[in-house]
């Protein structure tokens, strides 16, 4: 399977390329059971000039079970997902939401999230007999991160990132928090790269924005 999934990642010397690109930030959350088992999807999309950021967030019935350490980690159990669809109904949706011609971010992405759509997609294709693909280009702002900060950097974790920066989630492991923390950190990511920096709608420019950051993310007053 990874062989055949084809999405080029964007590297911080080809940032300029994807200027006034439509950006969509995603994140998944898994049963912990089955790589293609998505029980949350969420998504945040940014486009030049838009008077607002559109925000995608589902939670999805699980295939199989939850596993302890999810339910440990996320705080959901089976009963969060009582009357939710099933990732056949809500994937389609996600699908267009991003589009065709965007960008995809996230933390870990290509290794994680993107392989794990394609998975699902691949299972549900054997049912319906409808194949289909995910790639889109893709920023991951691991390899972003490796690539721009010191090399005394040593943990690139999403909430090690943001704490670098001087943010802290106020939930962890849900999806919508962690696409917006990824494009959070690709913004301060953006602000250090040394010979210019690419132009990209921020979360702060819209209302909407800077109120779904604020909801999610506080300052951390020990950075």
């Amino acid at each position: 399977m990874e062989r055949s999934i084809r999405a080029q990642v964007v590297n911080v010397e080809h940032l300029t390329a994807i200027e006034g690109k439509t950006i969509v930030a995603f994140d998944l959350e898994l049963s912990g059971t089955f790589p293609d088992d998505i029980i949350e999807i969420g998504a945040i999309r940014l486009q030049e000039g838009a008077d607002s950021v559109s925000v995608f967030h589902e939670l999805v019935h699980p295939r199989t079970f939850i596993n302890r350490t999810v339910r440990k980690m996320t705080g959901l159990d089976k009963d969060d997902f009582k009357g939710k669809d099933r990732l056949p109904d809500i994937l389609p949706a996600f699908l267009q939401f991003v589009g065709e011609d965007a960008v995809v971010l996230g933390h870990a992405v290509g290794d994680n999230d993107i392989l794990s759509i394609n998975l699902a997609l691949a299972r549900i294709a054997k049912k319906t007999g409808q194949r289909r693909k995910f790639c889109p280009p893709y920023v991951d702002t691991v390899r972003l991160a490796k690539s721009i900060l010191s090399k005394d950097t040593t943990k690139f974790n999403l909430e090690a990132l943001l704490l670098h920066f001087g943010w802290r989630a106020k939930q962890k492991h849900r999806a919508l928090d962690d696409a917006l923390g990824a494009y959070l950190l690709f913004e301060c990511l953006l602000k250090d790269i040394p010979h210019g920096i690419p132009s990209f709608p921020s979360l702060f420019d819209t209302p909407s924005g800077t109120e779904i950051v604020l909801e999610r993310f506080e300052r951390n007053e020990e950075s």
